[in-house]
C-alpha cells in the first residue's frame, strides 16, 4: 500500500508546502531512526561472532565474513544505480510545479520549527552525535 501510495502521490501537484512537510515526516524519522542504529548494530554483532570462535577458525571465519560483505555490498552497489536509473528519484521535472510557487526568501514556519525539534530527537550518527557541540 506504501508504494503505491508513494507512487500516486508522486505525479500530483501539491501546493501547500505544509502538507508536504507532513507527509515526509515519517519517513524523515524512520530514515534517521534506521541510520542511527547501523554502526551500533554492526559493531555489536562482529564483536559478538569474533568473540564465540576460537583462534584457528576465526582466520577462516574472518574471510568468509569479508568475502559475504564485499559481495552484498557490490549487489546493493549495483541495484541501488539500477534503481536510480529506473526511478529517478528527486527528479526537478516532477516538482516543477511545487518548486516555482516557494518564495526564494522563505521564512521558516512554526510546523518546520516544531518538526526540526523532534527530527533532532534521533541523530543520524550517534557517535558523531556524542562529541558535536552546537553553539
Amino acid at each position: 500500500m506504501g508504494a503505491v501510495f508513494g507512487m500516486l502521490l508522486r505525479y500530483m501537484k501539491v501546493t501547500d508546502s505544509s502538507a508536504l512537510t507532513m507527509v515526509s515526516f515519517p519517513g524523515d524519522i524512520l530514515m534517521r531512526m534506521l541510520k542511527m542504529l547501523i554502526l551500533p548494530l554492526i559493531i555489536s554483532s562482529l564483536i559478538t561472532g569474533l568473540a564465540g570462535l576460537d583462534a584457528r577458525s576465526s582466520g577462516r571465519m574472518g574471510s568468509r565474513a569479508m568475502v559475504y560483505y564485499m559481495s552484498t555490498t557490490i549487489i546493493a552497489a549495483i541495484l541501488g544505480v539500477i534503481l536510480v536509473i529506473g526511478i529517478h528519484p528527486g527528479n526537478p521535472k516532477l516538482r516543477s510545479g511545487a518548486s516555482n510557487s516557494a518564495p526564494k526568501n522563505q521564512e521558516v514556519s512554526s510546523l518546520d520549527a516544531f518538526l526540526d525539534l523532534l527530527r533532532n530527537l534521533f541523530p543520524e550518527n550517534l557517535v558523531q552525535a556524542c562529541f558535536q557541540q552546537v553553539t
